[in-house]
């Protein structure tokens, strides 16, 4: 039985290798490579997704960790994963950027991808990329997923564009989880995104073990998304385990597939009501004071880690908050079946 399970597991990697190809091009009078995993039976016009290596890596390395290439094969879209020079992304300059542009079109000579479902993935470096590529490329690409990255410190996108960001809160090599949320805070600002999300903790809601809590800004202008998975302790990783946290790549691949550079593919957004954006926290004197809430509201607050430090009901609208430490709080008031959420930070 264990000789034919791992027998069926090698033919199973072996089938889905055979598709992938390391080629070169030349790109600013530089031969830069990539790998390229073309699955068969493609459509006319399939969608394309980069996904970015981390600093010290290589595409190769990010198609093993990600296994990317088994979700394309089932869903029909190319993966491709470049190649950074000396393993180090340029992003100061625009060498890589053009380097991506000048990939896509030479892909789309061959394959004739569609150009309106084109996405960038990266992690750690690449994350960083992902970032940029969304602030300076949104005319081209249609969405985009960082995992553990931040947003440049300058970010004017050509348009709104859907942005879904994972990162683990056991970890400070790339930032801090209040870094992390200032980031999907800011696209969505950049998105028009409404300044209070849903919140789905644990994520998903059929897995009582998962530490990943999933916060959505939505709906955004345009039909856009802002979405950053926050796992609580988890390392600095592209998260593949699903016993207590997700398939990155399963959760990346469903959010690319509902937007395309002309709006939604599918999935219709739910519409939220007035009086769930009006919803204010101030830290007055060792209370929490709330804005938009009623009376008979339960409260949890939780620290920048996922750990819950305060659960009550409220009285008069406010909650005893003493003692706690600097940082970035989540809190969630939770009123007839519905769940709303507001960050809040303490000097």
């Amino acid at each position: 039985m264990h000789r034919l399970k791992i027998f069926t597991a090698t033919v199973t990697a072996l089938l889905v290798c055979t598709n992938a190809q390391s080629l070169s091009m030349k790109s600013g009078g530089v031969t830069r490579t990539y790998v390229l995993h073309v699955p068969s039976g493609l459509p006319a016009n399939p969608p394309l997704m980069f996904i970015l290596c981390g600093h010290g890596m290589t595409g190769a390395q990010q198609q093993s960790d990600t296994k990317m290439d088994i979700i394309a094969d089932r869903e029909k879209f190319i993966t491709v994963y470049p190649d950074a020079i000396s393993t180090n992304w340029d992003q100061t300059g625009t060498t890589d950027f053009v380097y991506y542009v000048n990939l896509l079109d030479t892909l789309d000579a061959k394959y004739h991808v569609d150009k309106k479902r084109v996405y960038v993935a990266g992690f750690s470096q690449g994350a960083g990329m992902t970032h940029a590529v969304g602030c300076g490329y949104a005319d081209i690409f249609a969405a985009i997923a960082p995992v553990s990255g931040n947003i440049p410190a300058t970010c004017a996108p050509k348009r709104p564009i859907p942005m879904f960001l994972t990162f683990g809160t056991g970890t400070t090599e790339i930032a801090t989880p209040e870094k992390f949320m200032a980031s999907a805070q800011t696209w969505a600002k950049l998105d028009g995104c409404p300044t209070t999300p849903t919140i789905i903790r644990p994520y998903p809601a059929t897995n009582a073990k998962s530490v990943v809590t999933r916060i959505t800004y939505a709906p955004c202008t345009n039909g856009t998304e802002v979405i950053a998975d926050s796992i609580q302790g988890g390392p600095h990783q592209w998260p593949m385990d699903t016993t207590t946290k997700v398939n990155n790549s399963e959760e990346v691949w469903a959010f690319f597939k509902r937007f395309s550079l002309t709006g939604t593919t599918s999935i219709p957004h739910r519409s939220i009501s007035a009086a769930e954006k009006r919803i204010s926290a101030t830290l007055v004197n060792g209370e929490i004071l709330l804005d938009g809430v009623s009376d008979k509201s339960a409260v949890h607050v939780f620290d920048h880690e996922g750990r819950e430090v305060v659960t009550a009901q409220l009285g008069q609208r406010r909650i005893v908050f003493k003692n706690q430490a600097r940082g970035v709080y989540q809190i969630e008031v939770k009123e007839n079946g519905v769940t709303r959420a507001i960050t809040m930070a303490v000097p």
